[in-house]
Formats: structure tokens, C-alpha cells, sequence
């Protein structure tokens, strides 16, 4: 399934998702321990268990039934989902610039030599 044929994410929505893309496959009560362990405030269950229902009927999520529970997983691999978020980032913030939106997260983060190094390798492999 192509990213750019799914609706876009929350910030709650995409919270969820990065739970289930650093395991693969989580059950409800698994996505909600991971979730709360970066909240202050802990979420319900029933409100985890509505994002998941709209991120499903979305398309972001699918799921198995294993007796009594639902197992979840990504329908898109995190890889090709974060490319067209900085995709579409990239065209409604900086008018399609690569160079604008690198430069934003410069002037924000600081940068690593490691970070730099790997950057130029990607610049390198972009210019052949």
C-alpha cells in the first residue's frame, strides 16, 4: 500500500505507529504499556483502542486474531512512511526545497560529525 493513498497521521496516530514499526507486531495491551511509557499523564485504554480502530480503518494497520487477542501490524514500512512525511513537509513548508528543509533542521539540531559524514556519503551517492 502506497503512503501517499493513506490520510495522514496524528501526532497520537503516529505515536502508535512507532510502537508497532519498532516491534512489528503488538496486541492492544502491548501498544499501551508502550505508549504510556512516554506520557506523564497515562492514557485509557479506550482511548488507545479508538486511535488504533481509526488508524485500521485508514489503512495504516491491519490485525490477526490470536484466540482472545488482536495482534497488530503496519501495513507500510516505516522506512517508505517517513519518506512521505518529510515528502510532504517538504512541499507545503518549504515549497518542495530540499535544501530549505535541511537547512531548518540544521539551524534546530545540532549535527554530529557522524551524522555530517554520513550525510556527504548521501550526497555522493545522489551526485553519481
Amino acid at each position: 500500500m502506497k503512503t501517499n493513498l493513506l490520510p495522514k497521521l496524528t501526532p497520537s496516530e503516529f505515536e502508535i505507529m512507532n510502537a508497532v514499526w519498532k516491534t512489528g507486531e503488538l496486541t492492544m495491551t502491548e501498544i499501551l504499556n508502550r505508549v504510556n511509557t512516554t506520557h506523564r499523564k497515562k492514557l485509557k485504554r479506550s482511548t488507545i483502542q479508538v486511535q488504533v480502530n481509526r488508524l485500521e480503518s485508514k489503512g495504516w494497520l491491519t490485525h490477526r486474531e490470536d484466540g482472545n487477542k488482536f495482534i497488530f501490524k503496519t501495513t507500510v514500512p516505516r522506512q517508505e512512511a517517513s519518506a512521505a512525511i518529510a515528502r510532504d513537509i517538504g512541499e507545503r513548508v518549504f515549497g518542495g526545497s530540499c535544501v530549505e528543509l535541511v537547512k531548518a533542521f540544521f539551524s534546530r539540531y545540532a549535527v554530529s560529525p557522524e551524522e555530517i559524514k554520513k550525510l556527504r556519503e548521501l550526497i555522493d551517492k545522489y551526485e553519481e
